[in-house]
Formats: C-alpha cells, structure tokens, sequence
C-alpha cells in the first residue's frame, strides 16, 4: 500500500523542441520554429512510500497518451533504502519478490514475544 508520494517528475520535451522543424540560416544557428510535433509518450520518475515496512521505491514508467496506456517495467524498480530482514520468509523461495515483500512477522503488532 502507498503510504506517501515522495514526488513524480514528468519528462517530455519542452515546447520550444516540439516546434522545430530544421534551420533558417546555412550555418545551422538561427532555427525555424514552425513546426508543430505532439508528444505521443511521456516518462514519469517516482518515489514513493510503502507500508508496511516504510519501504522507499523509485520506479520509471512510460506513458502513451495515444493508447492510455502505461507500462512498468518491474526489473527496473528500485528498493533504496535498506530492509534487512523484512522479506526474510520469501527470500530463499523467490528472491525477486523479496523486492517487495514484508513477512508477516515483522509488521508491527505481529512480532513473536
């Protein structure tokens, strides 16, 4: 579950690389901006915050405005911040999901006394 957004930055290229068609001039300085190219695709870096285990992500994701579609690539998600042995049930079956896992043991309230 999301327990904070750290942030979200939208990555697109700006207006100004959108208009350009190709240059005025033959030394190549003076550009024609009179083009009119749209953004298909955009890409999105996250952080964020999971409970429980306060565990801190960041990911980048692809977005096609023409489709509305998003797409993850979950190899690329990244786990910052250290977890020592919160996936410690799940790391020797699928080392993979330990990424994500907290065991149910070392949520609060669920420890053995």
């Amino acid at each position: 579950l999301q327990k904070k957004i750290v942030y979200v930055k939208r990555l697109v290229p700006n207006n100004d690389l959108l208009k350009y068609r190709s240059v005025k001039d033959l030394d190549g300085f003076v550009p024609d901006l009179s083009g009119s190219a749209t953004v298909q695709f955009a890409h999105y870096q996250l952080k964020f915050i999971t409970t429980p285990g306060d565990a801190v992500y960041e990911v980048s994701v692809l977005y096609d405005s023409k489709q509305a579609k998003v797409t993850v690539d979950l190899k690329s998600v990244s786990h910052v911040n250290a977890y020592g042995d919160l996936p410690h049930c799940i790391v020797d079956k699928n080392f993979f999901l330990a990424l994500y896992c907290v065991c149910y043991d070392k949520i609060a309230g669920n420890e053995k006394v």
